[in-house]
This record gives C-alpha cells, structure tokens and sequence, in this order.
C-alpha cells in the first residue's frame, strides 16, 4: 500500500495506469475500499504532519518497449567505431582540414587571363576557368603548398593546375594558350583527343580526379 500526502497535487488520471492487486476497507470509509497497489488517504485520514510520505515502486514497472536484463552478462557488447558527426566513418587521409577551408579570395586579384580557343577546346577552357576562380582552390594553388611538398617525378595533375592558374593571374588583360595543359590531356582520360569535341562537365569530372589521385599514396 502507497501512502500519497494530500499536499502532492496528483491528479486521479496518473493513477489509472496503476495495476490494481486488490482493496482494503478502512474503518469509517465508504465501503467501496481502496487499491492497495496504488492508494490515497481520503477525507478524515492521517494528515501529512502525523503519518510520513511512504514511497513505493508499487505503481512503477518496466517502460513499455524497454529490454530487461537479468545480469549485467546478459548485456550485448557495444562496438566502438570512430565516426564523425554525421555519422560517417572517419577518412583514413584528410587531404584537406576543413578548418583551413575559406571560401573568400585570400586577397584580391585583378581578373586574370582569357584562354585562346586552339581548335575544339572550348569545353577545356569553360572547366579550367571554373576552377581558376574557385576561390578556395585558387588560394592554396597560389600558395604553392603542393609544390613544395610534391615528390611526382611524372605527371601530377596539382602541379599541372598550379602553373595554370599562376600563369591566368600573372596575365591579367591579356591571352593565355592552356598549352600545359593540353599537353597532359591523354594522362587525364585516355579517350579524350586533341582537336575532338568532348564534353566540359566531362572534362571538369576527370580534372579533379585527376587533382585527388596526385594527392593520394601511390599504391592502390
């Protein structure tokens, strides 16, 4: 039996979930009896100065849904997997901090070159001026941080859009040929030609492939 101080404002509709197991009559009630798995003093019983507040899980149980373990053996082992806010595993290799990340112009730049058309290379113009004025990536080009630390004796893509984009801003006003580019186009993507019309959103994909793969280890 849980005795509730008449203080306590409980209201009757927190009882109704309580699991009745049974009533007692008590002298000078109503005869109807009380619940004794859940039950308060009416009218004419004990005060709270004289009877002290008695606290009982009688009315509590498991939360619906929850899983009950008998001994802490019983309890699955959690696996421990390092993963980032969003839930995603960790990378192996941060290429780039992303608290270094600015996307304002570190400073500011005259508008740099235009890029002569040498016979179907407007989609490479189009893509190679996307990415001259991508601020981010034209920042950490101009300082020249992959080159100092670059060891590619062959072809690196990086290297290869570093001297680029110093060449555009190096220009200003006038027109540039992307020959040094050009010349790396088959090591971009083999299929691409020389003088074909290709595609620009194509090109763009396999530049900045290309861009990754320089900054990733040489096996596989």
């Amino acid at each position: 039996m849980t005795i509730v101080d008449r203080s306590s404002e409980k209201s009757d509709l927190e009882s109704v979930g309580c699991k009745r197991s049974g009533s007692l009559n008590f002298p000078g009630g109503d005869g109807n009896g009380m619940d004794s798995g859940c039950s308060s003093w009416g009218a004419g019983g004990p005060s709270s100065s004289d009877t002290p507040r008695v606290k009982t899980g009688g009315c509590m149980g498991p939360t619906p849904g929850a899983t009950v373990y008998s001994s802490s053996a019983d309890r699955p082992k959690e696996q421990v997997v390092l993963t980032s806010v969003d839930g995603i595993a960790l990378p192996q290799k941060v290429l780039f901090p992303a608290e270094r990340l600015s996307l304002k112009w570190n400073q500011v730049h005259r508008i740099g070159s235009g890029l002569q058309n040498l016979g179907n290379t407007c989609f490479l113009n189009s893509a190679l001026q996307c990415l001259t004025y991508t601020a981010p990536l034209t920042n950490y080009m101009l300082s020249r941080e992959h080159s100092k630390t670059c060891h590619e004796p062959g072809f690196c893509m990086m290297c290869t859009m570093q001297n680029h984009i110093t060449q555009v801003f190096a220009n200003s006003g006038n027109v540039i040929k992307p020959i040094g580019v050009l010349n790396e186009l088959k090591r971009i993507a083999k299929h691409f030609r020389f003088g074909s019309q290709e595609d620009a959103h194509e090109f763009l994909r396999y530049t900045v492939d290309a861009m990754q793969k320089s900054c990733l280890p040489l096996n596989k």
